[in-house]
C-alpha cells in the first residue's frame, strides 16, 4: 500500500474496530487509521521496518506518526467512552479500552479498507498481558483475567468481533443481551470483550463458528467459511514461522482476522480477482485498488519490543498456535459439512 497524504483536519472517528482503545480515527477514504499510542509502539514498527523486513507483510503498512492536540481531536469526544457493564461478581468493566491520555498518533493503513462488509476477529495474544513496567495492581487485574478466560488456557481470547448479518439484521438472543449489540449501520453484531471472556477451552470454538458462519450453514455460506479457514491457517501458520525465528516481546498485541461478510460482495470480488489480469509496468495504486476477500494482520504493539539472546516469544506464540489448531479443526469439520451437502445432492 502506497503511502497518501491527508488532512488532519477531515478525520473522522473509525467504526470497524472490533476491539481496542477510544480515540481511534480515519481519514475520509477510509484508507487510514489514525490511533493513539505510546512511544514504544512507533520504535517498534520503526525497528521492523529498518531490521526486520520479513514481517512487513505481517504487519498493517506504517505510515508515520503525528500529533494532534485535543481541539484536532475533538471529533472523539462521544465515543462510547461511557459503555460499561456490571459483570456477575458486581465488577464494573469498560466495554472499550480507555482514550490513552497523549497526543501522540501512528498512522497505519486500514486493514478493513476494500472490503464491502468487513466481518472482524480481533484475537489478544499471551496469557501473560502484562510488560516490565506495569505496577502491580495492573499485573494482578490482568493475571485475574488470563486465570479466568482462554488467555490463560490457550493463551489466547476473543478480544472483539464484528459480523455482517444481513440487511435484515436478527434481533439478538436473550443469551447474548449483554454481550452483543447492532451498530449505527445496521446489519451488523457488535460482540463486546465481554464476550470473549465467557468462553472455555472446550467451547471457545462457538465464538469462532459464530463469526465465519454469522448468516447460517447453508451451502453457499459453508464454501466461503471454507475458503476464509483455510486462508486464515496459511497466513496463520505463516506468522507463526517468521515469529518463531524472532526475539521478541508483544504483551496484549493481537491477531486480527478480516474477511467480506456481504455474500454478493464475495462472491463479486473472487470473479473479479480472477479475471484481473496486470503486466508488469501496472502502477502499483491500480493493484492496491482491488478489492479484497480476507486478511490477517498483527496489531497492537504498545507493549513490544526486541530481546536478543532471550529466545523466541512463546507467550504469543502460544496463542498463534492455539488459533491455529482451532482454524484447523474448524476448516476439517466444514469441509465434512460441504461433503455431506454435495452427497444429498447427488442422491
Amino acid at each position: 500500500m502506497s503511502k497518501k497524504q491527508f488532512d488532519a483536519s477531515t478525520l473522522k472517528t473509525f467504526g470497524n474496530a472490533a476491539a481496542g482503545h477510544d480515540g481511534v480515527l480515519s481519514d475520509p477514504t477510509g484508507a487510514v487509521v489514525v490511533k493513539p499510542c505510546t512511544a514504544a509502539e512507533i520504535t517498534f514498527y520503526e525497528s521492523i521496518a529498518a531490521s526486520h523486513s520479513d514481517l512487513l507483510p505481517y504487519l498493517p503498512t506504517f505510515m508515520g506518526s503525528l500529533s494532534l492536540s485535543s481541539a484536532q481531536d475533538n471529533v472523539t469526544v462521544a465515543a462510547a467512552e461511557s459503555e460499561t457493564i456490571t459483570t456477575a461478581d458486581g465488577k464494573t468493566e469498560r466495554l472499550h479500552g480507555k482514550k490513552l491520555d497523549t497526543e501522540l498518533h501512528i498512522v497505519l493503513e486500514n486493514i478493513t479498507h476494500g472490503f464491502t462488509k468487513p466481518n472482524v476477529l480481533d484475537l489478544k495474544l499471551g496469557k501473560q498481558l502484562w510488560d516490565e513496567k506495569a505496577k502491580p495492581e495492573k499485573r494482578q487485574r490482568l493475571d485475574e483475567v488470563a486465570n479466568k478466560t482462554t488467555s490463560g488456557s490457550l493463551g489466547f481470547r476473543i478480544a472483539g468481533m464484528r459480523a455482517w448479518k444481513g440487511e435484515k439484521i436478527p434481533e439478538v438472543p436473550g443469551e447474548l443481551k449483554e454481550f452483543v449489540q447492532g451498530d449505527d449501520e445496521g446489519g451488523y453484531w457488535v460482540y463486546n470483550k465481554m464476550y470473549g471472556r465467557k468462553f472455555t477451552t472446550e467451547d471457545v470454538k462457538e465464538g469462532f463458528e459464530a463469526y465465519v458462519l454469522p448468516q447460517g450453514s447453508s451451502p453457499e455460506q459453508l464454501a466461503r467459511a471454507q475458503e476464509i479457514l483455510a486462508f486464515f491457517l496459511g497466513e496463520v501458520k505463516d506468522i507463526i514461522s517468521v515469529f518463531e525465528k524472532k526475539e521478541s516481546r508483544m504483551y496484549s498485541a493481537s491477531i486480527l482476522l478480516v474477511y467480506e461478510g456481504d455474500v454478493d460482495a464475495y462472491a463479486k470480488t473472487k470473479q473479479t480477482l480472477k479475471s484481473s489480469v496486470h503486466v508488469e509496468d501496472e502502477a502499483e495504486d491500480e493493484e492496491e485498488d482491488l478489492p479484497k476477500l480476507a486478511a490477517v494482520k498483527m496489531i497492537d504493539f504498545a507493549h513490544a519490543t526486541w530481546k536478543e539472546g532471550e529466545g523466541a516469544d512463546e507467550n504469543a506464540l502460544r496463542g498463534m498456535r492455539s488459533t491455529a489448531d482451532i482454524l484447523k479443526d474448524l476448516l476439517d469439520k466444514t469441509n465434512k459439512e460441504l461433503d455431506a451437502v454435495e452427497e444429498e445432492e447427488e442422491e
